[in-house]
């Protein structure tokens, strides 16, 4: 090992030895001289408590997946063998982890004595954060027996040394859709499949829509009609406006990074699906290279040249655009938040939707405007569905009151006969779509 620093922490053993041995033959006291064989004794102890030069050390780290999506935790080990012929008698060996990543759960270190040929290891996760993030090298400091000497040296590690934060758009689709594919029923009669009701017969009704078994019993013409089916059309609203520009904790993804993961998989879902898509974003900034309409909306459908990719990428952009806080200001919703006008960004939205469009409002519910929103929307019978990542911190008492504030938000949309689905990001999203939006799989 290399960088050899001695801390003399047993230098005063030596000098109390010498103080005794002084006045024990300035007053002729044998048992005084006799005295200073135990400071002497430290004093040789720390003189020959060493770092054995010799030591040979080896480390390899282990990365449990190559690439990881926002919010997802990745599993590092670190494996340490000495791999000389002389012990380390206290060593302490410390991962290199990037700066910009939360430890969650296990720790960096390793500390142990570690015989020749012995191994020690530690595993711990790191959240995943978009980017590429590169894993320097461990740093290993080992002491002798009496602590007072110190060798430290970087190892270069075998095995794994990066790994990726996917994008939202590079995640790979859900393999759970959320709507039926193509059409959905309605409660209007008409032509279709599903017998809805018969009528009285109308002059130009299609003879073969004409209840044939009737007239034959009663001599009535009537006219049988089918549920109508109109083609599916779903609109995806992701909220990047300021007031989710926030995380958990240091090295943890932000809202923005969340919603546009969860948009993403959606998006990719519905379109395999065939369902008619439409997706935009409220709050981006005005500096944004997208194509946008009223209120600085950007909208990609089949007409419009954005391409959602482009757009998803401009959500998880505004996270190193505003203030990315940790401490989030704790903000209660309003008894009458349903009852309020809607806002500016939501008529908006209104006015670009589709009829009997099936609207998801993705947001992490830390303000009112999701309900306003929410409940603008329902006077046009569009139904909505809420899907929030939970970026609250409940570690804290502060943390704990924000998630309480964003609990009673829930309550009032389920309350109101909104749709709600609630990740906990502790659980793959693909698995709490599948649990909260069984309404709109079957």
């Amino acid at each position: 090992m290399t960088a050899v620093r001695r801390t003399y922490r047993w230098q005063m053993a030596g000098i109390a030895a010498l103080l005794l041995v002084a006045v024990g033959f300035l007053y002729a006291s044998a048992m005084v001289v006799a005295a200073a064989a135990i400071p002497v004794a430290f004093a040789a102890y720390d003189a020959l408590s060493v770092v054995p030069a010799d030591a040979e050390l080896q480390a390899d780290r282990k990365i449990g997946m190559t690439a990881a999506s926002p919010g997802e935790r990745v599993p590092v080990t670190l494996t340490v063998t000495n791999t000389g012929d002389a012990a380390v008698p206290d060593l302490r060996v410390i991962d290199g982890v990037p700066s910009e990543l939360a430890v969650v759960s296990g720790t960096p270190r390793v500390s142990a004595p570690l015989r020749a040929g012995d191994t020690a290891s530690t595993t711990y996760e790191v959240v995943a954060k978009r980017g590429q993030h590169e894993f320097d090298a461990p740093v290993a400091r080992g002491r002798s027996f009496a602590g007072s000497e110190q060798a430290t040296t970087t190892l270069e590690p075998g095995g794994d040394t990066s790994f990726e934060g996917l994008r939202a758009i590079d995640s790979p689709p859900t393999k759970t859709p959320i709507h039926r594919a193509g059409t959905q029923p309605t409660d209007q009669g008409g032509p279709g499949l599903e017998f809805h009701r018969t009528r009285d017969y109308q002059p130009n009704d299609p003879l073969n829509r004409l209840n044939w078994r009737q007239y034959a019993k009663t001599g009535e013409l009537s006219t049988v009609e089918f549920r109508e089916e109109h083609a599916t059309r779903t609109a995806i609203i992701v909220d990047a406006r300021k007031a989710t520009r926030v995380s958990p904790a240091p090295g943890h993804p932000t809202a923005p990074e969340l919603n546009a993961y969860v948009s993403a998989r959606l998006h990719d879902a519905l379109a395999t699906a065939d369902v008619d898509t439409l997706l935009t974003a409220v709050g981006l900034p005005n500096n944004t290279t997208l194509t946008v309409g009223p209120h600085d909306l950007p909208w990609v459908t089949a007409e419009t040249p954005t391409d959602a990719a482009d757009l998803l990428d401009a959500v998880e952009d505004t996270a190193t655009n505003g203030p990315n806080r940790h401490s989030m200001t704790p903000t209660p919703p309003r008894a009458d938040v349903f009852d309020l006008s809607m806002p500016a960004a939501g008529e908006a939205i209104r006015r670009r939707l589709p009829p009997r469009a099936e609207v998801v409002v993705v947001t992490p519910l830390l303000d009112d405007w999701p309900l306003e929103l929410a409940g603008g929307l329902r006077p046009y019978d569009y139904p909505v569905t809420v899907v929030s990542p939970d970026v609250t911190d409940r570690t804290t008492s502060a943390g704990n009151l924000v998630a309480l504030h964003r609990d009673l938000r829930q309550t009032r949309l389920t309350d109101a006969g909104f749709a709600v689905v609630d990740w906990q990001l502790d659980t793959p999203i693909d698995t709490a779509l599948a649990r909260s939006l069984t309404h709109l799989t079957h």
